[in-house]
């Protein structure tokens, strides 16, 4: 029974650092996508004309 107390003592530690790497990783990437959608300036805002000239803005 030692050898199967010691897997399970070593599985135990090999599982909290698996799922520290996970949340560790889970975190990073997240932090990327954070800096990448609000990085530089506040939002831009994109001037929209209508071109009357059209073929479908007029009715007939």
């Amino acid at each position: 029974m030692n050898v199967f107390q010691s897997l399970m003592h070593y599985g135990s530690y090999a599982l909290a650092f698996y799922a520290l790497y996970v949340v560790a990783g889970s975190l990073a990437f997240g932090y990327y996508i954070w800096r990448r959608v609000y990085s530089g300036s506040a939002s831009k805002t994109v001037s929209i004309s209508r071109d009357l000239r059209d073929s479908d803005s007029h009715a007939g």
